[in-house]
């Protein structure tokens, strides 16, 4: 059993440093329980492991996570519900069982110890992203054609090719920074902040130019100050 344990705080050795993620807003990020625990599971808690050592744990079973819980919310979710939410985070690819122990008088009880697939997470919605893009670009067709402003007949496609291309780009991204996931790793660089500047530079790539300068022009056209 004491060997067995020695798992839940070794596990994390084998899991990726990093990996990107594109979920469903309703599933994830629209619900604070769920990030928390994603969060939780991230910090771990501190305890003597089988070695001796005090090391933290980040695999946790259900019970820990509703006592971290307790400390950020006034009202926390019973075990069922706690269930609930961790069986979503499974189902998306967050988190992950390590390990199920037999604990409790005469090991009677089946305790899963949940953990997260890897040790960072950029997490991302680009469908939702590009679907936005291409609204703006019919809000705008809109205000043009109210307010007689002569924009590109095709402007529909043109929002539909720039979103495209903005998701491309973004798996492309998602990759390029696994494949430097070894320096990221040892220089403790900051993801989030990383896939961000990298999302603004690839904004100016030349397609991109090239779909919006037309717009551009009929902006300098109608906004002097441009």
């Amino acid at each position: 059993m004491v060997k067995n344990r020695q798992i839940l705080f070794d596990y994390r050795k084998d899991i990726p440093s990093f990996i990107f993620k594109e979920l469903p807003k309703e599933k994830y990020f629209s619900h604070p329980i769920r990030r928390q625990i994603v969060k939780l599971l991230k910090e771990g808690i501190k305890e003597k492991s089988p070695d001796g050592k005090f090391n933290n744990r980040y695999a946790l079973n259900v019970r820990e996570i509703r006592d971290q819980l307790k400390k950020s919310y006034d009202k926390t979710p019973n075990i069922t519900a706690l269930y609930f939410h961790l069986d979503i985070l499974s189902d998306l690819g967050l988190i992950k069982v390590v390990v199920t122990l037999n604990e409790g008088p005469h090991g009677r009880n089946k305790t899963k110890y949940y953990g997260r697939i890897s040790r960072h997470l950029i997490l991302y919605n680009i469908d939702e992203e590009c679907e936005n893009y291409k609204l703006q670009f019919k809000e705008f067709e809109k205000l043009a054609k109210f307010a007689s402003i002569k924009v590109p007949k095709n402007l529909t496609d043109i929002g539909k090719q720039y979103s495209d291309k903005k998701k491309e780009n973004y798996q492309i991204l998602g990759k390029w920074l696994i494949d430097h996931e070894e320096i990221i790793e040892k220089e403790n660089l900051n993801l989030s902040l990383l896939f961000e500047f990298l999302k603004n530079i690839v904004s100016i790539h030349p397609e991109h130019v090239n779909q919006l300068g037309d717009l551009f022009s009929v902006l300098q056209e109608n906004i002097e100050e441009i």
